[in-house]
């Protein structure tokens, strides 16, 4: 795995909601690593619930059937191998140790125990092709039963009628993504295999490690995405520079809801496709006076990536600048010697042109 080990699932604990058009619920699809699962495995959750009532243990419930992805050039989409066909079952608390036990039923009436993430208990299971995972987990009756400290006990059902998965995003700039200067505005445009439903919903979402750092707002949401959507901005100095992020596109597609088992929180059943991709953001220059002035002479040292074009600025007011020298260093140490005179006293920056 890269830098990112999570890839499409990497947003620990992480509260994203995408509102629904179902009234006052909510759809959330929350992504919650599982350290006791090899590799960083990772459950995705999706779940439907009302605005939680006060007092309410379970936020909502949920089985997801979805496929991961990772994109590798511009058109190479390559299965995650981590994650690749995955089944995800969770049960979202409103606050830690609120749940005191949760299983997964199957169609045939098998409970699987779910592991205890403290906020939620969830479920993993994870095949190389879709058909595997459909043979093991068939269109059909599911459930989940949980125990909460001050609501009792539950066993609710879900029906998880045939939904196909939605189509996968392909990112189309990906080349845009490999040398990111993250003092300008970024544009990434993606497209999908193939037309998507007109109620799917799409977010776009970018971490690094365990922390979303970016993400566009969830369905319902001013300026939610739908599936007409194909472009967003990241605004300038949303990323630090020198670092590699995970960018991921997601689609969700709902089959079914559950709001009369549990009163405080609806469940829900639904397929997702997933894309992830590596984003990179370029080193920026760093300056440093080495020396002077020295007979009216000071000497100054930028530092950048090898062979990167620098380029040495300078401002009176600290609102107009005006370039004064250019270096592209084998080593990456730029240095400049700058004679002072009254047009080039005041205020030195580095920057790439």
């Amino acid at each position: 795995m890269s830098a990112d080990k999570c890839r499409n699932v990497s947003a620990v604990l992480r509260r994203k909601e995408f509102v629904s058009a179902l009234s006052s619920n909510y759809l959330c699809l929350m992504k919650n690593i599982q350290s006791s699962l090899a590799a960083c495995s990772a459950l995705t959750v999706l779940c439907f619930t009302q605005t939680p009532s006060l007092g309410a243990d379970v936020k909502g419930y949920s089985v997801l059937k979805g496929q991961f992805f990772i994109q590798t050039g511009p058109e190479d989409l390559v299965l995650d191998s981590d994650f690749g066909f995955s089944v995800l079952a969770s049960v979202d608390a409103t606050d830690f140790d609120l749940i005191t036990e949760a299983s997964f039923r199957t169609g045939d009436g098998t409970s699987k125990p779910m592991d205890n993430l403290g906020d939620s208990w969830s479920f993993l299971d994870t095949f190389e092709t879709s058909a595997e995972l459909d043979a093991a987990y068939p269109w059909g009756a599911y459930g989940l039963d949980f125990t909460t400290v001050n609501d009792g006990t539950f066993a609710c059902d879900l029906n998880f009628p045939e939904t196909p998965l939605p189509p996968l995003p392909r990112l189309v700039n990906f080349s845009d993504v490999q040398a990111v200067d993250p003092t300008k505005p970024l544009t990434l445009t993606w497209d999908f295999a193939e037309p998507p439903k007109p109620d799917d919903f799409v977010e776009v979402y970018i971490t690094l490690g365990h922390a979303v750092v970016v993400t566009t707002p969830g369905s319902g949401e001013p300026g939610a995405f739908d599936t007409t959507d194909r472009d967003v901005i990241i605004p300038p100095f949303s990323l630090a520079p020198g670092l590699t992020y995970s960018l991921n596109i997601e689609i969700t597609r709902v089959a079914s809801t559950n709001a009369t088992c549990y009163p405080s929180g609806q469940g829900a059943a639904g397929t997702l496709s997933s894309t992830s991709t590596d984003l990179t953001t370029l080193f920026l220059p760093t300056l440093r006076l080495l020396s002077g002035p020295t007979n009216g002479v000071i000497s100054v040292e930028v530092l950048s990536e090898p062979n990167s074009t620098v380029v040495l600025q300078n401002s009176s007011d600290l609102a107009k600048w005006s370039n004064i020298a250019t270096n592209a260093a084998t080593s990456g140490t730029n240095v400049f010697s700058v004679t002072l005179t009254d047009q080039l006293s005041g205020f030195y920056r580095a920057t790439k042109p």
